[in-house]
């Protein structure tokens, strides 16, 4: 496990795609946090305000708000074939010599998890250089949405076996998720309760609900084994 754990972790910072990703989210973090530095009376504005922000979480407030936009879009591009290529490929046959399927989702798993922690963490770097503050609230949080990005990646990658059917429904999805989530919401429509509930922004402000986003992502990973489990490969 820790050798596939490995790969995808080092594969994920090889895509064009990835690197893009990670300049832009640094880029965001330097001149943000620039910006706030040079214009103090805006972060007085927020401090001030009846909603309770710390100076912390208000210079992480574009990275944080970048990830909410755009993280599914984002995960679903780099890693929609996390699982699907290794099918279709058939190099699975090789591993699961090795060890188990669930083995193999899990080191994939981790080794995304583990890219993308690092992606932000980078980005929380710059903002600390720069501002000497680290929004520990806004930190967490974006690493608990990008977890339940990868999951839903990592379950539609095992649903659908053809990685250029997953990259179309990826983006797709990417695009559709962050506004299906604000309309389901912001609109009190019956219809809509289910992807309120499912989808994470609506637990973002409700500190004792932080942690469901990685339960329903947890439910996600162990579908996706269950799955796996029962393909023929």
């Amino acid at each position: 496990m820790v050798h596939v754990l490995k790969r995808e972790f080092i594969e994920s910072f090889r895509s064009v795609r990835s690197a893009l990703i990670i300049l832009f989210l640094t880029l965001v973090a330097y001149y943000s946090s620039r910006f706030f530095q040079n214009n103090q009376v805006l972060i007085h504005q927020f401090l001030s305000g009846e909603n309770t922000v710390s100076i912390e979480d208000v210079y992480a407030t574009a990275i944080s708000f970048i990830i909410m936009a755009f993280g599914s879009l984002f995960v679903f591009s780099i890693s929609h074939d996390i699982v699907n290529s290794e099918t279709e490929s058939r190099t699975i046959r090789l591993l699961v010599t090795k060890i188990s399927r669930g083995q193999i989702l899990l080191g994939k798993l981790l080794g995304v998890i583990l890219f993308w922690w690092a992606v932000i963490t980078i980005s929380y770097i710059v903002i600390f250089a720069i501002s000497g503050s680290w929004s520990i609230n806004f930190y967490t949080q974006t690493l608990v949405l990008l977890f339940y990005f990868i999951s839903f990646t990592m379950l539609i990658s095992t649903i659908i076996s053809k990685t250029k059917l997953s990259m179309f429904f990826g983006i797709m999805l990417g695009i559709a998720l962050p506004v299906l989530n604000v309309a389901a919401i912001e609109i009190d429509k019956w219809y809509l309760i289910p992807a309120k509930y499912l989808l994470p922004f609506y637990y973002n402000d409700q500190l004792a609900m932080s942690f469901v986003p990685l339960i329903i992502g947890t439910a996600f990973f162990i579908l996706s084994v269950f799955i796996i489990k029962r393909r023929d490969l």
